[in-house]
């Protein structure tokens, strides 16, 4: 047998010498000299790191220590062969085997000292590792037979074999040790050195040493501090990965097969590691029996020993494969996986169909998901309780629902992936654990236990069901409570301005109770699971001991305990199996979802390559999912049908029309962003990003003639720097970009922005006034490449005067002229001097377009004019604001909160020694050191303060009781049959001995126990089951009372966020991104609601079982105590360094998360203008490196995991050993004893680990709970004041006295002692130059700045001394920026249902959205016979037509005129108007501004005027200058007053109408002798 095995030993030696031959031959034959450099697919190394990096120490150590092996081996071989015989070990030729094995070895050495490339050393050196595994194998199974003989006869070669064993050891050790390469760097940052370190620190996770001992010197981790990720989990080498394959299967098969590898790993080491789980247990019944087979007190001999030995080796060797499986599963599978998903998704979306439609209505009754609550009260009436979401294909529409894509659906798939290998792990375990047991118990008693579990099996099945049905109904409604916050975060300064806070808060709180319903739900039937799972395995161990007992009237310690083990191994097991399968059913949900998404309609080439912009015969419509080609089928759908035109290339087009007639539409189909029903369109190729060399571009060469720009109806502005926006990635051209500023009148806006051009814009251009916007993203399109431009309604937000600028100098100057440009304005009259072609849209079809000159001869010009501005007009608005345009700059001093216009709160201007340009949006705040104090108390405090938590704690310490008085109970048990073995002195001497080492109270609870056997098997049964079944009932218990505690704070945590949020000042709104404020109310909340219940009693739960099971070994020995805190003072020690570590990276990656999700948000909102651009790839780089900095956050995370963990498991296989060897060492320790404590110390290890990871892990989820408390402390605006009459304001009389108003504190004043009155029912202009203060006064009046002297009283109230919701909600204001909710028509109009349908109808039909005919509900539509005669459907004549999120399937025109009816709906007393009318037609601008006269007539109306001719027949006009009232009259008299001022000059007004070239007709409207004009007929 032995000799058997020392040949097969040397075969196996031979076999892995093989690679050192193959590697030995190739060196010699391809002589290449040895390069310098280093560079691998992970990336370059440095000059340093080739220096630093040497392999001479490694390589040295493994030939010396491969020579002294063979010299060993051939001295044991000669003497051996010189003893005499029956002398020495008897092993002659075993000893001469081993020599050509280790002559062998001796050749690996040499070919890994002689490799040049460090790579192949690195693999030379495992094989050399595992022959010298097989060597050392082989020798201690032939010492272990001559071993005992040996040291009793022969000590010399006893001591030289023993040498030679050592020698194979430290030879393995030196052969892991070769490093790998030197240290790589990717876009000069050092890369994760898994694949750089030698095999020995990648395989014990030694290589994060470096950041661990960083943290613990630090205290705290910063994103350079950590490597950056290597090839498999870069996000552009896996999505590169990923598109080699080329898969065209099933989303999910794709996946199992870009990783079958990696897969195939993970399954064949977890069933290693299912193995390995029982050895321990089989070591211990070894020694058990060894201990029962002991007579009287004779000491255990060489044998017990050895299995003490082999008891560290199992579980050392069982920890590391199982954390092998863990690191590989994170590091191979799951990361790998999760990053190739979310870029794949971002690049999707760079390439899909940007569909804006509002969700089709499924039922009459039915609205869009996110319009739950009062807001959709008429149509939620009929639908069931709770189908949160409607179908998923509808979600994926919503903006919210894709960015949740990369958010949960793609984690839920990779964590699968990552768990996976429980499913065949489990079922290793049992089939191992049956075939165990099976040997242990017989089949009768395993038949019985697997019954009573075969009995709860159906049980855990109905309630895994319902467990997974309520994970998914809680899902459905997450994604629903997400669109409506981020609805309300986006329209939050609407809500502001109207004082719907209340609404709102109550619209989220009644999503956010449905989502605590399902929280609840799913935490009910959790319990029922973990009541099974509980109930199980101490079910089944009751059962199978019972009847063993009652079998074979008996029950030993042996039996007994190793099967409770194994019964406790089996738990986790049994446990992990429903859970599992819930999570592959969110698994597969979610990958269905992704592969739909994937599968999405994409944006294809819709266009001819043509010289010219040009539209044959051409029906188009905005993008559908459906089939494009059929989409006359949907009557609510928009169509322009038959378009045929050519615009000239070089020159300037314009295009014209109503309100919604469909301009943007032609835009988009120039872009190629239409659905093309039928005919072509041609236009110049668009050139790709690689053929452009932008990096190469000069004067010469900069445009390129098919390149597009756009600039879009809403701007589209980044969260960047205004030059980052202007110039886009483009290199940098001085004078080009001076130019560019100039023409497009930023030129005073930047020197007014505090950091000039590098001043940072927030999110959406948030800081910007809408002039600004438009400016920059004009600016971006001039700046651009692009020989096409295509601009959407450039002038609706500016002055005039800044639109005749921009005209002239900017599309007309010299950076304009020669492009192709298309522009869609109302402004016809402006631009038809120096347009080539113009197009007037209507009725869904082309009214009028060709050359400007033909339509001008054949008299067709003058009927699009009068449909238009006029020149007369637009020279007198010219002069109607200052000679600058309303500069409302950025950063600088006279900054207005209003989205409008105006501008928004300015930020001090702080000079700086060193310029630094200050961020408007502040970096996310991370939180250094251990979790708070105040934190956890404001936790405590919610979920049911002191008097909860100790009934918490002293349930789980009853329970701990339970668990071991449980297994004591089994060791008096199996002791009472012990002891019919042996007499009754011999027993109470034995005990005595064993009782004086240990506490009195203990030997004199016991011993009576101990003694007395006359109690039959029932008694002890009887006891036995009666403990488990309370302890099963009171451990789940235990859950259902944490859960209770956990969703109370969750609630009252909630309900604070909301309150704070919504009533939080506008300005820290307007800084902070909304996908950070979003990360609380999901992500976070995501963890507190269930993660943290789960941390928090898990790792209660683990602590108290450490407790117990060093509690249990006390029983062996009290010196176990003193071992027990040695080992738990070392594991400390790891648990410190791996905290401080692992906190700092934990809340690095919930920071890192938030930029993908905004850039995510960000790009699906700006996507048209990306893709016009042609900067797609850019934006997949960019998330790229957002994925990268999320993925180096989730890699140091587990990796710091494995490291504690790996380490912790060594540290409790010696507390294992340790209990074994003091059992051995006591010659009167009886086997019942032995095997409880060895059935405890085996989990030492466990719970150590446990108990840090699960209160890392708490600490950790405390850590969403800490962003949560953070944002619940902000402070709020004045809530204080008293409430008003409730019929207040009933005349609308305003009287501002000596008002002083700045910004801040330390701001001067933008209001410097303002002083008028405005009397009831009273229209009152408001003119002014630039920082006049304006929007200062109208922002006073709604309290978003608070005055410092003087007050605002209206009808006699003093505005300061009133709440703030009853000032707002009383007040009105339409601002600039209209903003509109997902619902239905009527649910924007009048979200709280206070009005009847004919009043909605009636405000619609003065807004001129619907006519007259159509004000009574449900109008018949007649049916159009012929596709030519076709009319497009008006939506607004059904109230519960769908408004899309953002009301983005309206055109800014009918959202401006939407929010003009919401406010003729509530009718106020008190009405501000700031340019609410700028994106309409003029014809219809002058209907609705008769429409505001007459409807207005019972209110008082402050108009911030744009156009004199608006107001000149106002009842007063209040100018403003620098601050103050320059004047205040009827127009008459300030007309009159202002001929002649007291200096000679004219007065404001007067000069102002003067310069307007309009002063006649203006006369005459201030005299009111001409009406029409003014009344707009």
């Amino acid at each position: 047998m032995l000799l058997a095995s020392a040949g097969l030993g040397l075969g196996i030696v031979a076999v892995f010498s093989v690679p050192a031959i193959v590697h030995l031959y190739q060196q010699i034959r391809n002589r290449t000299p040895k390069t310098d450099g280093y560079e691998d697919k992970d990336g370059q190394s440095s000059d340093a790191a080739i220096k630093a990096f040497s392999t001479k120490l490694p390589k040295t150590s493994i030939l010396i220590l491969s020579i002294i092996g063979l010299c060993i081996s051939i001295a044991i071989a000669v003497l051996s062969t010189l003893s005499p015989r029956g002398r020495g070990d008897g092993l002659f030729l075993e000893n001469w085997l081993a020599v050509p094995g280790w002559a062998l070895l001796v050749f690996q050495a040499i070919c890994i000292t002689a490799s040049r490339n460090s790579v192949d050393a690195y693999e030379l050196g495992i094989y050399s590792m595992l022959s010298c595994v097989t060597l050392a194998f082989i020798l201690a199974v032939q010492d272990n037979q001559v071993a005992v003989p040996l040291w009793k006869h022969d000590g010399l070669i006893f001591a030289i074999r023993v040498a030679e064993i050592l020698t194979t050891v430290c030879l393995a050790f030196a052969s892991l040790t070769i490093p790998r390469r030197p240290d790589v760097f990717y876009e000069g940052e050092l890369v994760d050195q898994l694949y750089t370190v030698s095999a020995w620190s990648r395989y014990n996770f030694s290589w994060a040493s470096r950041v661990l001992g960083l943290a613990t010197k630090k205290r705290n981790l910063d994103l350079s501090d950590l490597p950056r990720p290597n090839q498999y989990a870069r996000s552009k080498d896996a999505v590169a990965n990923w598109e080699s394959h080329g898969f065209n299967h099933s989303l999910w098969i794709s996946v199992i097969l870009a990783h079958k590898w990696a897969f195939v790993l993970q399954w064949v080491l977890s069933l290693a590691a299912a193995i390995l789980n029982f050895a321990p247990q089989w070591v211990v019944l070894q020694l058990l029996h060894l201990l029962e087979r002991r007579q009287g007190n004779e000491r255990v001999g060489y044998e017990g020993w050895l299995w003490a030995f082999w008891l560290m080796v199992v579980i050392i060797a069982q920890s590391w494969v199982e954390t092998l499986v863990f690191w590989l599963s994170w590091a191979d599978i799951c990361i790998p996986i999760r990053t190739q998903l979310s870029a794949l998704i971002f690049q999707k979306a760079m390439r899909r169909k940007d569909v804006k439609e509002a969700g089709k209505k499924k039922t009459p009754t039915s609205t869009d998901a996110t319009a739950a609550g009062p807001a959709g009260q008429s149509c939620s009436t009929e639908q069931p309780e709770v189908d949160e979401c409607g179908d998923d294909t509808e979600l994926l529409k919503n903006k919210q629902s894709t960015v949740n894509l990369i958010g949960v659906d793609a984690k839920r798939v990779s964590d699968f992936a990552n768990f996976n290998w429980f499913i065949p792990s489990s079922g290793f375990k049992l089939i191992v654990s049956l075939v165990f047991l099976l040997d242990l118990l017989g089949w009768k008693a395993l038949v019985s236990g697997f019954g009573t579990m075969l009995v709860i099996t159906p049980i855990n099945i109905y309630f895994s069901k319902k467990y997974s049905d309520a994970q998914d109904k809680l899902m459905q409604v997450r994604d629903e409570k997400m669109g409506v916050v981020s609805e309300a975060l986006q329209g939050i300064r609407q809500i502001k301005f109207s004082a719907l806070e209340p609404q709102w808060e109550n619209k989220i709180g009644q999503v956010r109770e449905r989502e605590l319903k399902c929280v609840w739900d799913a935490f009910r039937f959790d319990v029922m699971l973990f009541a099974c799972w509980i109930t199980s395995p101490i079910l089944l161990a009751a059962v199978s001991l019972a009847v063993y007992a009652a079998i074979h009237g008996s029950l030993t310690p042996s039996v007994a305990f190793v099967s409770l083990s194994v019964f406790k191994a089996l738990e986790l097991t049994l446990s992990i199996i429903p859970e599992l399968t819930t999570d592959l059913l969110d698994a597969w949900v979610s990958i269905k979802r992704i592969d739909a998404y994937l599968r999405g309609a994409e944006i294809s080439k819709i266009t001819k390559d043509a010289s010219e912009i040009s539209f044959d015969n051409a029906s188009i419509a905005w993008p559908s999912d459906t089939d494009s080609t059929n989409g006359d089928e949907d009557p609510n759908r928009f169509i322009l049908r038959h378009i045929n035109a050519t615009f000239p290339t070089g020159e300037l087009s314009v295009i014209s029309g109503k309100t919604g007639s469909g301009k943007s539409l032609m835009l988009a189909a120039i872009l190629g962003e239409v659905d093309l029903l039928s005919g072509t369109i041609a236009k110049p190729r668009v050139p790709p990003l690689h053929e452009r060399h932008d990096s190469k571009a000069n004067k010469d060469n900069w445009i390129i003639p098919g390149a597009v720009a756009y600039v879009a109806q809403i701007p589209w502005i980044e969260n960047a720097t205004v030059k980052d926006n202007i110039v886009f990635g483009l290199p940098f051209d001085d004078y080009r970009y001076k130019k560019t500023i100039e023409v497009c009148a930023l030129t005073k806006d930047v020197e007014m922005f505090s950091d000039g051009d590098e001043t940072e814009i927030g999110a959406n251009g948030i800081n910007l006034s809408g002039g600004q916007k438009w400016r920059i993203t004009l600016a971006r399109a001039i700046y651009s490449r692009a020989g096409i431009l295509v601009l959407d309604d450039i002038f609706s937000a500016v002055d005039a005067h800044v639109g005749r600028h921009i005209f002239e100098k900017c599309l007309n100057g010299e950076l304009g002229v020669g492009r192709t440009r298309v522009l869609v304005t109302h402004h016809v009259a402006l631009c038809e001097s120096k347009t080539k072609y113009l197009m007037e849209l209507g009725d869904g079809r082309v009214l009028h377009a060709g050359l400007v000159s033909e339509l001008e001869q054949t008299g067709t010009l003058e009927q699009i004019r009068s449909h238009e501005q006029g020149e007369a007009e637009i020279r007198y608005e010219e002069h109607v604001r200052d000679e600058e345009e309303e500069m409302t700059a950025v950063n600088s001093e006279e900054i207005s909160q209003l989205g409008t216009d105006a501008a928004e709160e300015p930020l001090v201007k702080v000079p700086s020694k060193a310029h630094q340009p200050r961020k408007f949006v502040e970096e996310e705040k991370k939180e250094e050191g251990a979790i708070k104090a105040r934190v956890y108390s404001a936790y405590l405090k919610y979920s049911g303060s002191w008097p909860f938590w100790v009934g918490a704690i002293i349930l789980f310490l009853v329970v701990q009781v339970l668990t071991i008085g449980r297994s004591w109970w089994l060791r008096i048990w199996t002791g009472v049959y012990e002891d019919k073995n042996s007499t009754s002195s011999a027993h109470t001497q034995t005990f005595a001995y064993q009782y004086t080492l240990q506490q009195s109270a203990i030997h004199t609870m016991v011993k009576p126990m101990s003694i007395d056997s006359g109690h039959g098997i029932n008694y002890y049964l009887g006891i036995y089951v009666t403990l488990s079944v309370v302890a099963s009932f009171l451990s789940t218990f235990r859950w259902y009372y944490i859960f209770k505690g956990s969703v109370r704070a969750s609630r009252e945590l909630f309900a604070r966020l909301n309150f704070i949020i919504l009533r939080a000042p506008l300005r820290w709104l307007d800084t902070v991104p909304v996908g950070r404020v979003l990360n609380r109310f999901t992500a976070d909340f995501h963890s507190v609601d269930t993660h943290l219940a789960y941390a928090v009693a898990f790792s209660a739960n683990a602590f108290l079982n450490l407790l117990g099971v060093v509690a249990a070994g006390l029983f062996v020995s009290p010196v176990i105590i003193l071992l027990a805190f040695l080992l738990l003072g070392i594991s400390v020690m790891f648990a410190r360094q791996y905290l401080h570590a692992a906190r700092s990276v934990k809340r690095m990656e919930s920071i890192t998360k938030s930029p993908v999700f905004e850039q995510f948000g960000s790009a699906l909102t700006g996507v048209l203008s990306i893709r016009a651009f042609n900067k797609s790839q850019t934006y997949i780089e960019r998330m790229y490196r957002r994925l990268d900095d999320w993925t180096v956050t989730t890699w140091h995370l587990w990796l710091f995991n494995r490291w504690m963990g790996w380490r912790m498991s060594v540290v409790g296989s010696f507390f294992a050993s340790f209990v074994a060897l003091f059992i051995l060492l006591s010659p009167d320790m009886d086997s019942a004893l032995a095997g409880f404590a060895l059935s405890f110390a085996l989990e030492f290890s466990g719970y150590v680990m446990w108990t840090i990871r699960h209160y890392a892990n708490a600490e950790l989820e405390m850590n969403a709970a800490e962003r949560i408390v953070e944002y619940t402390e902000l402070p709020t605006e004045d809530l204080s004041g008293v409430r008003p009459p409730a019929a207040w304001p009933t005349e609308g009389r305003v009287e501002v006295n000596d008002l002083v108003v700045s910004y801040a504190d330390d701001l001067p004043p933008v209001l410097k002692g303002l002083d008028f009155s405005i009397n009831r029912n009273e229209r009152v202009g408001v003119i002014g130059r630039t920082g006049a203060g304006k929007s200062s006064l109208t922002l006073a009046l709604f309290r978003f700045i608070e005055a410092k002297s003087g007050n605002i009283l209206i009808d006699g109230l003093d505005i300061s001394k009133i709440r703030l919701h009853d000032l707002r909600s009383r007040l009105a204001i339409i601002p600039q920026d209209p903003v509109l909710f997902s619902g239905t028509v009527r649910s924007n109009l009048d979200p709280f249902d206070n009005h009847t349908d004919a009043e909605l109808f009636d405000s619609l039909a003065r807004v001129h959205l619907i006519s007259e005919a159509e004000t009574s509900p449900g109008t018949p539509v007649s049916a159009a016979p012929s596709d030519t005669s076709r009319k497009n459907a008006n939506i607004f004549r059904d109230l519960s037509s769908a408004i899309s999120e953002g009301g983005l399937n309206l055109s800014q025109g009918q959202r401006q005129l939407l929010c003009l009816a919401r406010a003729i709906v509530s009718r106020p007393k008190v009405m501000v108007l700031d340019e609410a009318t700028s994106a309409v037609d003029m014809s219809t601008d002058a209907l609705i501004q008769r429409s505001i006269r007459e409807e207005f007539g019972d209110s008082t109306l402050l108009v911030i005027a744009h156009r004199l001719s608006t107001i000149a027949d106002f009842d007063r006009i209040l100018v403003l200058s620098d601050g103050r009232v320059a004047e205040y009259g009827t127009p008459r008299e300030l007309w009159e007053a202002g001929e002649e001022g007291q200096d000679g000059d004219k007065g404001i007004f007067r000069a102002m109408c003067e310069q307007s070239g309009e002063r006649e007709a203006l006369r005459r409207i201030v005299y009111g002798e001409d009406t029409a004009v003014a009344h707009g007929a």
